[in-house]
């Protein structure tokens, strides 16, 4: 399991590393100018994007053919699906850390962008919880379609998880009244619910790919 892991964490540093540049350039564009659509975006496509970083291990790893060569090593399925979550997890980490330092540096230079300070709150919530959903939703469609698809899977994962969570806010917005407690509420509401989908989503992934024949 500690193999697979490094394996995938390495196969994906060197995308990260080029989005990490690229993350670098736009945040220093974002603190120089007071913009509150561009705090919402920079945040937004940091979580999202590295978390897109590391579900293209799974299709380069077919595509190289590494992906087969590993079901001829003494592991098990289950083990190579649960580096791929755990992957996930760990390169979550990364988008919040870079909107952090670029909201902190902008409150600092300009001041608060936001309305109220708990807003910023909320839209870590939605880009974490819309990463987790993309996450739970494209590994069982990878290993029920097969890697040749896992382009139109991603963008099938990332259009349902922008569905789930903006349908969630809705009826949030409609049952909650508006409020403090209330966002703090939404929050916890958006990423339980999305963990949760990620924890059901890798026994789901972890049967299909056991039934898969190469």
């Amino acid at each position: 399991m500690k193999g697979l892991l490094k394996n995938n964490l390495y196969a994906t540093l060197s995308n990260a590393k080029v989005f990490s540049c690229f993350m670098l350039l736009f945040g220093l564009f974002a603190v120089a100018l007071i913009s509150q659509s561009l705090q919402i975006g920079y945040v937004m496509i940091g979580i999202i994007g590295f978390s897109v970083n590391a579900i293209a291990v799974a299709k380069n790893e077919f595509r190289s053919k590494w992906g087969k060569y590993k079901l001829t090593l003494p592991v098990k399925r289950a083990a190579i699906v649960k580096s791929l979550f755990f992957n996930q997890l760990i390169w979550l980490l990364a988008g919040p850390l870079f909107a952090g330092i670029e909201l902190g540096l902008s409150c600092l230079f300009h001041g608060c962008s936001f309305d109220q300070r708990i807003d910023i709150l909320s839209l870590f919530a939605l880009g974490i919880s819309m990463s987790l959903f993309m996450s739970a939703i494209f590994f069982p469609l990878f290993y029920a379609g097969g890697e040749e698809r896992s382009e139109v899977f991603l963008i099938i994962s990332l259009l349902c998880a922008f569905a789930i969570d903006f349908a969630m806010i809705s009826a949030i917005n409609q049952l909650l009244e508006p409020g403090i407690a209330s966002i703090i509420a939404g929050a916890v509401i958006l990423l339980a619910s999305s963990l949760l989908a990620f924890a059901l989503s890798y026994p789901l992934a972890v049967c299909i790919f056991r039934r898969k024949e190469y």
